[in-house]
């Protein structure tokens, strides 16, 4: 395991700061720690003030962290005044083998000050010179070229006079350009340019998730370059997934949850993959309905039928085994996603569902075998119901989750006109389908 550690003000929102540092860390693999320089009184709208800790514990918890652990990287935030530049500094001596990043931040999004005109003054003299990476975005750049930087070329020239300042790398972020933002890495000799396109929302905290996913990849031994290039997508991966917590609010991303979300999709492919060859293993061909059926698996946080694997052309039979026509996917099935989806806001907790062929003798058995089973007559649905697409189905297992006691494991029906009768099977995970479908069928 390696650790890394974070010197930076501490965000209550979880937006920004150490809070967003060390889940950065954490979420590419990484031991995080941290030392706060400050306690930013900050909500979703801005920031309120900015609280120093006092420079006496500041300067303890930075000792006890390069005592107490072997660092492989050091990412530096908000630095509140001349006094805690100073100890940074002094810290950062003897380390130079340790890749440092420098977000040189000086105000939050709502132009409250972070950093005192001497902090500014101890960050340039005494840290620039030190051979880090620095990244700044545009306004914190052109403070310390102080020059005004309206274009790409403008962004190099900056750079290359920051570089004179000391740092080994700048990479400076464009998201400030009134085009598409392009942001840019100067090693003191080449340039590399990543341009993505603009998304109109305001996100809090990607300078910290920058900086940190900077480190981090650095720290886990990429080059600079490559590091770069990999926050970017990191970055790219993240914006489209951020969400406002209130009206009016910035937005904020969370690299954790996004990468958590990717990882449990793996894992419900990887279930879905293995019930398929147990459905294959089974060949419970008798419980296939006449429009065929789907398994369904939904994610925890499901909300779209997106967010919810099936097995695509749904599963038939061929010479009396089962058929798949393909592996499991997110999105291929409107109407197994359905019933996942509306049954899970009554119990999250299961968010597997299958439909099977109605049969009295399978309903007999389920509820011999312990299940629990509920019917609803499609007939007493109203027509608005009735005669609107999809609306029937989500009805059905609404009304029949409103009836019931506790989560049924059966809600079945005698069809309608059109409809074929049909038995729904609800369950945690699909392994847990395959063994109610045991029971169903052996009784």
């Amino acid at each position: 395991m390696k650790y890394v550690l974070t010197i930076a003000g501490h965000d209550l929102s979880g937006g920004a700061g150490i809070t967003k540092d060390l889940e950065v860390f954490s979420a590419l693999g990484l031991h995080g720690l941290s030392v706060p320089t400050s306690f930013v009184v900050q909500g979703p709208t801005g920031a309120d003030r900015v609280v120093p800790v006092p420079i006496e514990v500041f300067s303890q918890m930075l000792e006890k962290a390069g005592e107490a652990f072997l660092l492989s990287g050091i990412k530096i935030g908000v630095l509140p005044d001349a006094p805690h530049v100073e100890r940074v500094a002094g810290f950062l001596a003897g380390r130079s083998e340790v890749p440092v990043v420098l977000d040189p931040v000086v105000a939050a999004k709502n132009n409250v000050r972070l950093i005192t005109d001497k902090g500014l003054k101890a960050l340039v003299e005494r840290l620039l010179p030190l051979g880090l990476s620095v990244t700044p975005n545009l306004d914190e750049a052109e403070i310390l070229v102080k020059a005004r930087i309206e274009s790409v070329h403008g962004m190099e020239a900056a750079a290359r006079t920051i570089s004179q300042k000391g740092p080994k790398h700048v990479l400076l972020k464009g998201g400030h350009l009134g085009f598409d933002p392009v942001d840019l890495l100067f090693d003191g000799t080449h340039t590399t340019t990543y341009k993505r396109r603009r998304i109109e929302r305001v996100v809090h905290g990607t300078g910290c998730i920058f900086s940190s996913g900077l480190l981090a990849f650095m720290a886990s031994g990429y080059p600079v370059r490559e590091a770069f290039l990999e926050t970017e997508r990191l970055i790219d991966g993240l914006l489209p997934e951020s969400y406002q917590p209130g009206e009016g609010a910035y937005y904020y991303a969370f690299p954790s949850h996004t990468i958590s979300r990717d990882a449990e999709k793996w894992h419900i492919l990887q279930a879905m993959h293995e019930a398929a060859a147990r459905l294959e293993e089974l060949n419970m061909v008798e419980l296939i309905p006449a429009v065929q059926l789907n398994m369904g698996y939904a994610l925890r946080e499901a909300r779209t039928t997106e967010d919810v694997a099936a097995f695509p052309g749904r599963i038939g039979s061929r010479h009396g085994r089962i058929y798949l026509k393909g592996a499991a996917e997110f999105g291929v099935s409107s109407h197994v996603a359905r019933l996942c989806l509306t049954y899970m806001k009554y119990y999250p907790y299961r968010r597997a569902a299958v439909d099977i062929r109605y049969d009295e003798a399978f309903v007999a058995k389920a509820r011999k075998s312990g299940l629990s089973v509920v019917f609803r007559d499609r007939r007493q649905e109203p027509d608005g119901v009735k005669d609107t697409e999809g609306r029937s189905l989500d009805f059905l297992v609404e009304a029949a989750l409103r009836q019931a006691e506790g989560p049924p494991d059966i809600i079945y029906d005698h069809g309608d006109v059109g409809k074929e009768p049909i038995i729904r099977l609800f369950a945690r995970d699909p392994q847990e389908l395959l063994q109610k479908m045991e029971m169903i069928r052996h009784g």
